[in-house]
């Protein structure tokens, strides 16, 4: 998916202050920027928020503001997508045995990716993790499945499977640990990121 590039003018119109030239680029690149951004934080929500920040920091820099200006856009959003991953928000809840697997996976991928549109639109991922949580133990993939799939805390699937809180957390770190072994670092992204969807 090429994107269309704003015209130097505009762009000194911006370094100017011209209101009317950051409308013309935010209109043009807002769209692809959120989905850049979803890709790697995989909320709608939060990425809509980052990519407002990045132009509230256009703004505040626009006599810095060169032509071409998508790079110097992508990256920033690129730049807010890490910062956010690596934010307490984001950690609450992720078990750190994978935390930094993940933080290094993810900014190589993000200073790499030429076009990360592509992903959005890939599916064979999510049936690849399925097929791999239907292979976990009985037990450990009744848990995993209703933390993952059914958004349930901890307790909750302690109340309704009569265990302990205690136990939940080793089956859901035994699942993690059996789906990274099987899956690979990619894969497992995509489910750290789903169950931080689940835990919002």
């Amino acid at each position: 998916m090429r994107q269309q590039e704003i015209s130097e003018e505009i762009v000194v119109r911006l370094n100017r202050g011209d209101m009317k030239a950051f409308d013309a680029i935010y209109h043009a690149y807002y769209l692809y920027l959120c989905a850049v951004v979803t890709y790697y934080v995989h909320d709608r929500n939060v990425a809509a928020e980052l990519v407002n920040d990045v132009f509230v920091g256009v703004w505040r820099n626009k006599e810095r503001v060169a032509c071409p200006v998508l790079p110097y856009l992508k990256r920033a959003a690129q730049n807010a997508a890490v910062s956010y991953l690596r934010s307490s928000h984001f950690n609450e809840r992720l078990l750190t045995d994978h935390v930094e697997e993940i933080y290094a996976y993810l900014e190589k991928r993000i200073i790499a990716t030429d076009n990360p549109l592509h992903a959005l639109e890939d599916s064979e991922m999510d049936a690849l993790i399925r097929a791999e949580v239907e292979k976990l133990p009985p037990r450990c993939r009744a848990v995993f499945q209703a933390c993952l799939y059914e958004g349930k805390s901890y307790a909750e699937i302690a109340d309704e499977q009569q265990l302990s809180v205690s136990t939940v957390r080793g089956q859901m770190r035994i699942a993690l640990n059996k789906l990274r072994e099987a899956l690979g670092t990619p894969c497992m992204i995509t489910v750290l990121m789903m169950l931080h969807e689940c835990w919002q």
